[in-house]
């Protein structure tokens, strides 16, 4: 019989005195994603197993021990192989905290970035990150606080440039994106817009889907599960958070949060500080 997703090993992690990161490690899964996006830069290191990373451009095989970094709201998926356990860590990385970073390098202000490359080399020089993220999880010691801040400034200096707003978005997705965006809970249907816009449906979803490389209903669903991350982590129980973003009961929320996240609302909510339990 195949584990469900409350079977998986697999917990959050963050802390106030790095509170523009937040950690999830995930033991032996072998649950699939569907096409998602981040608001964070996301930095995924696999301790075990081998993966499949799916963007736009292509696929990419991942084994032990890479690092893969992935721009914020770029659409991906990180799958299992036949249907082999992996494990890994996720790092998610505030954007802002990110564009900071940049602007005092540049000496601009940098509002958008990209990744200069998605794999990091292996170099034998750099501090192991499997190792830095144990001792945080498990000492928690001032130390290990700064050693992490110290490698992800690294991680952005060395691997982040700013990104010149050189394409505009089209007018029409900007509108499309914008409307869907006005209430979560009771976003328009397709079939409304079309007639709002007098565009057929069929030319918004091709139009939406070549600029973000996500159809209308798979954006509302990521923008709602996003958006239902932040309110579960500030306590609001998950009948609430269903109830607040549209979905029709809260079995439906269950499922997307699956399917967009591998992982449970309940095994969101119980985000565990790295300094819990420390003396």
């Amino acid at each position: 019989m195949t584990d469900t997703v409350r079977d998986v090993d697999q917990h959050f992690w963050s802390s106030k005195f790095i509170p523009y990161l937040t950690i999830r490690t995930t033991q032996n899964s072998t649950q699939s994603y569907k096409a998602h996006c981040h608001p964070e830069l996301s930095v995924g290191l696999i301790e075990s197993g081998i993966t499949q990373l799916s963007m736009s451009d292509g696929t990419v095989i991942l084994k032990k021990e890479d690092i893969i970094l992935i721009e914020p709201n770029i659409v991906h998926a990180c799958n299992p192989v036949e249907g082999m356990p992996r494990s890994y860590h996720m790092l998610y990385i505030d954007n802002e905290w990110c564009c900071n970073v940049l602007s005092k390098l540049y000496g601009y202000e940098v509002k958008k970035y990209s990744c200069d490359l998605n794999l990091l080399p292996v170099s034998e020089n750099d501090i192991k990150l499997s190792d830095l993220i144990f001792s945080l999880l498990h000492h928690g010691f001032h130390n290990d606080v700064i050693e992490v801040e110290r490698y992800l400034l690294n991680l952005v200096s060395r691997y982040c440039s700013p990104q010149s707003e050189h394409e505009e978005e089209s007018e029409l997705v900007c509108k499309l994106k914008n409307r869907f965006l006005q209430d979560l809970a009771y976003a328009p249907s397709l079939e409304t817009v079309s007639k709002e816009f007098g565009r057929p449906k069929e030319t918004l979803i091709r139009v939406f889907k070549k600029h973000y490389g996500i159809t209308p209903k798979s954006f509302l669903n990521n923008s709602r599960i996003e958006k239902a991350k932040i309110l579960l982590k500030h306590g609001m129980s998950i009948v609430d958070v269903a109830a607040e973003l549209g979905f029709s009961d809260q079995s439906q929320f269950h499922r997307t949060f699956v399917n967009y996240t591998a992982s449970t609302p309940r095994q969101y909510q119980q985000v565990t500080s790295i300094f819990d339990n420390k003396s």
